[in-house]
């Protein structure tokens, strides 16, 4: 071999020799456990991804199997939840004496099952039938009755759409007794999804407790209350034979 080129080949196994070097003492510098953690945490972060997109796709698989068995089941679709759309402050509506034929309808026929203690009706006009007063007590309180007339509407609407809260006046004929007892009854009335009126028996918010429960102190409310009371005062005074009869059924 010739001197220069024997000379060439020492010095690029030196240089090569030096670059290994250096790669080597990179290495060690940068420690296998920081790429061991990138690792990890990418792989943690595509987990992450693959979980959200699973859980997203599951409920809309849900959402989908479910309005499916509704429909084979012929039941309406689940509507999507609303949010409240009860307004602050609550407008408030004049009270009106009668003026709705469909309300006043409704009522008479409600008293009606009621002094017939035809119970399965009675229930069919709440929006919660296990709400009704038990049978036994209803045909208690009638059993002595001959008679409700004189059935008068007092009309408010609700700031809800197609609800109102109905007083309800009306006059108690008892049997045997000549005069009848006047007394004012509250009701918070709706339409249900088929548009039929029911007297809601449900659970009340605590927006729509304070605004049924509030409605008493109108001053038209006040009003009519004060008239009705002072109507029983009245009749007892007047009929003693109605007075010692009621205290004997309610004390």
């Amino acid at each position: 071999m010739k001197p220069n080129i024997k000379k060439s080949f020492i010095f690029t196994l030196i240089y090569c020799m030096g670059f290994g070097g250096i790669i080597l003492l990179i290495g060690t510098l940068y420690p296998v456990s920081n790429s061991k953690n990138i690792s990890e945490a990418t792989s943690l972060n595509q987990e992450n991804i693959y979980t959200n997109n699973n859980d997203e796709t599951s409920q809309e698989v849900n959402e989908i199997n479910k309005a499916e068995d509704n429909n084979l089941a012929g039941l309406p679709p689940t509507p999507s939840p609303s949010p409240t759309s009860a307004p602050s402050p609550a407008p408030v509506f004049e009270l009106t004496k009668g003026g709705v034929p469909e309300i006043e309808n409704f009522f008479n026929d409600y008293y009606v099952a009621n002094i017939s203690c035809d119970y399965d009706l009675v229930k069919s006009l709440l929006t919660d039938p296990d709400k009704a007063k038990p049978l036994s007590e209803l045909e208690n309180e009638t059993r002595f009755l001959d008679d409700i007339r004189d059935i008068t509407c007092y009309i408010m609407k609700s700031y809800q759409d197609g609800a109102y809260i109905v007083y309800v006046y009306n006059e108690l004929k008892y049997i045997n007794i000549k005069t009848t007892y006047p007394v004012l009854d509250k009701f918070y009335l709706i339409k249900d999804q088929a548009g039929d009126f029911k007297i809601f028996t449900s659970e009340m918010d605590d927006f729509l407790k304070a605004y049924f429960t509030d409605r008493d102190q109108d001053q038209k409310v006040q009003e009519l209350i004060q008239s009705v009371e002072e109507k029983a005062k009245d009749a007892l005074e007047k009929d003693e034979d109605l007075r010692i009869y009621l205290e004997a059924l309610y004390g």
